[in-house]
Formats: C-alpha cells, sequence, structure tokens
C-alpha cells in the first residue's frame, strides 16, 4: 500500500464469478443446450423454455431437433480438433456456425470453410428437407446455420435470465468500492448477466454504466456518463448484457435506433420519449458470443465505446485484479499484455483456486510470459476461490 497515494483499481471478470452465485457454467450452458430438452420455438422465430400457448398437443418442435443435431454434428469436428485438449463448449458451436452463415450469405470471404462444409454435408443433408409439421419444403445450409446462431442465443438468454441465488462471494467488490483509499474502481466483465448490477445496487453502491436516468421507462446508452457523471464506481459489460435491447422506431430504419434497458422489460408496449412505439431488432438482446468472431464487433456499435473506456481505464490504473477468466479472448488478452508492458508499476492480481491448471488453459500470450510476470513481480497469484478472498487479501498483496 505504501507505493500509492490512492489506488486506480480495474477488476477484468468472466463467468467464474457467476458461477457462485448459482448461474450455470459453460459446460452445464452447453449441455442444456446440445439436449433441446425443454426448449420450443415460438411463432416470433425466438426459443423459449416455456412451452407457448399455441403449441398444439405432443407435436414435437422440428425447429428444436434439426438445430440440436446440426449443433452435434459440428460438434464432433471440433473435438477432433481440440483431441480431448478441452471440452468443446457453446461458444465454439456458435463460432462455426457462424462461420458457415458468413461464408454462405458473403457476410466474411472465407475459402477454407467450404472444405469443411463438404465433409459434414452427407450427414447433414437430411436435415435440409423440411418434414410434415414445417411449411418449408426445403432448407438452404444458410439458413440452418443461422437458425442454430439463434438458437444459441436465445437458449443463453433464457438460461442467464433468472436473478442469482447468492452475492456474499462478491463481498471483494463491495469492500474495495467502499475503502476509502481507492480512489477509482472500473469494473469490466465479460458476462451477460446482470449480477453485478444487483451485488451493487443491494449494498447500496453508487455506479455509472453508461445508461441514462429512465425516459419513459427505458434506460437509454449514453457512453458520455462514463466522463461527465462523476462516480467512483464504474461498470462495463464488454460483452454486452441479457438486459440491452435495440431500440428502433416503427416504421424507422437504422439510423433511428437506440440501445436501452426497457425497466419492465421489453414489450410491444415500450415507447421512446416522443410517443413512438419501439421494436427490438431481431427480437435478441445486445450480447456477444462466439470464440473469435467476437473480435470482429469490438471496433462497431455500442461496443466502440465500451472498448476504449477498456482501453482508457487500463492506462491510468495501478492495479487489474482478475477473476473467473480464463485467458481465451485474444483481444483481451493482447490489452493486458501491452498494459503489462506499458509501465513498471503496473500490477496484476489473479484470484483462482487452482492457477496451474488455469496457467496450462490460458492462451500463448498469457501462459508464457506468467513465469517472468511473477518473477518480476508483476503477477500476484491469490490461489483461492472469490468467495474465500477477502478485498484485505488483495490489498496485502500491494
Amino acid at each position: 500500500m505504501q507505493a500509492y497515494d490512492s489506488i486506480r483499481l480495474a477488476f477484468l471478470l468472466g463467468s467464474g464469478v457467476s458461477e457462485a452465485s448459482g448461474m450455470l457454467s459453460t459446460s452445464e450452458l452447453t449441455k442444456l443446450l446440445l439436449s433441446g430438452e425443454g426448449v420450443v420455438r415460438h411463432t416470433d422465430e425466438n426459443y423459449y423454455f416455456s412451452k407457448p400457448i399455441d403449441t398444439y398437443g405432443e407435436i414435437p418442435d422440428a425447429y428444436v431437433q434439426r438445430v440440436v443435431k446440426f449443433l452435434n454434428r459440428l460438434k464432433i469436428e471440433i473435438d477432433q480438433y481440440y483431441q480431448c485438449e478441452r471440452p468443446t463448449n457453446y461458444e465454439d458451436l456458435y463460432y462455426v456456425a457462424g462461420q458457415i452463415y458468413d461464408s454462405k450469405t458473403g457476410e466474411y470471404d472465407n475459402p477454407v470453410v467450404q472444405p469443411f462444409i463438404d465433409k459434414i454435408l452427407p450427414d447433414i443433408r437430411p436435415l435440409l428437407v423440411g418434414n410434415k409439421y414445417e411449411s418449408r419444403e426445403k432448407w438452404q445450409l444458410h439458413e440452418l446455420a443461422g437458425e442454430a446462431t439463434r438458437y444459441i442465443r436465445d437458449v443463453v438468454l433464457g438460461l442467464l435470465e433468472k436473478e442469482p441465488r447468492d452475492m456474499s462471494h462478491l463481498d471483494i467488490l463491495k469492500d474495495s468500492c467502499k475503502d476509502e483509499q481507492v480512489l477509482i474502481v472500473d469494473i469490466f466483465t465479460l458476462n451477460h448477466d446482470t449480477v453485478l448490477e444487483r451485488c451493487l445496487s443491494k449494498y447500496g453502491i453508487q455506479f455509472t454504466d453508461g445508461f441514462g436516468e429512465p425516459l419513459d421507462n427505458v434506460r437509454y446508452w449514453n457512453p458520455e456518463l462514463f466522463g461527465s457523471k462523476p462516480s467512483k464506481v464504474r461498470l462495463f459489460k464488454l460483452h454486452g448484457s441479457v438486459n440491452w435491447s435495440r431500440l428502433r422506431p416503427r416504421g424507422g430504419d437504422w439510423g433511428s435506433e437506440s440501445i436501452g434497458i426497457p425497466l419492465d422489460g421489453y414489450s410491444w408496449r415500450t415507447k421512446n420519449p416522443q410517443g413512438q412505439g419501439l421494436r427490438r431488432v431481431d427480437g435478441e438482446p445486445v450480447i456477444l458470443i462466439g470464440t473469435f468472431n467476437k473480435m470482429l464487433h469490438y471496433t462497431s456499435t455500442i461496443y466502440v465505446d465500451l472498448h476504449y473506456h477498456f482501453n482508457h481505464s487500463l492506462d491510468n490504473a495501478h492495479l487489474l485484479v482478475i477473476c473467473g477468466y480464463g485467458f481465451g479472448d485474444k483481444g483481451i488478452n493482447t490489452r493486458i499484455v501491452e498494459w503489462i508492458y506499458s509501465s513498471s508499476d503496473k500490477k496484476v492480481i489473479i484470484v483462482h483456486p487452482c492457477p496451474e491448471n488455469l496457467k496450462r488453459a490460458a492462451r500463448g500470450a498469457i501462459s508464457n510470459k506468467w513465469d517472468a510476470w511473477i518473477s518480476q513481480k508483476k503477477l500476484t497469484v491469490i490461489p483461492r476461490a472469490i468467495e474465500k478472498t477477502l478485498w484485505h487479501d488483495i490489498r496485502n498483496s500491494l
């Protein structure tokens, strides 16, 4: 603590910090998604876990069956690629399905996709034929791949919207925010759930998240608030959130869109301050799913602002505390490496119950430098789970 008159602190949090609150792990999400159990496709073209009122009798949901078979076929190829190095998860499935969709629609040129398609086509060809429960007689491959990405997104959304069971494991956040010697606390999360917002609100901690005061029951995105609204604590959701929506006035176009948080959940009655009805574009939340495809979005829409502030915040931070993140995002990893080497006073503290396992699983940009950072006193590891770690432990590591 003697090195700093006041601490400018940044947290980088991944899915591991949500599991202790009752949220499903990545492996549990993947298992449910690949089974299709309890999932139905509504007439609004979205997937839900509850049976909608217009589902008749026990007619099987042909869409779900088709997509699940397609994803399980993709999983075989992904499993073979990783050769038991790590289990295939829903982010991998989304990435591969998205590559097929982008290639077939011309969104992104990718010549290596076609040989992959040729390999799996004999097995998925039956999935391109409609059945008696569908109005569509024939599917195009890009339609099936696009349906698969929508299915993954909707299932993940449905599983992450629930309220957290417990948030006591996040006392480390609460105590750091209330520490008078901490000048700034910037919380960067890769999670889509709302656990952190609920935690901060529960403890009466004021924070800025880039969304303004409600206007007709909608909070609208305004990144200028991060600079103009004084706040010790700021929250940045780098991969979006289950409660963010792209909202467009009915009859409007792309240029009239805004991103907002409808406080009562999106409904057809949602209106803007001008009294215009708003519809949620694509019927989906603003979230990023996948692996390497996420980086393609870091320079577009709301993510430009979020990652600008991620970079700017790290430039001014003395300390970065990382918890629940597996170092799988190459874009995030690159920024961490650049920041560590930008100044001699930059320090990382990693909280993890099995640090050696984390080191082995991390991408090379991190794992190859791990031991050197420790010897240079740039990296300190606290070998405990977050629920067993106190802010006092972080303070003593400085």
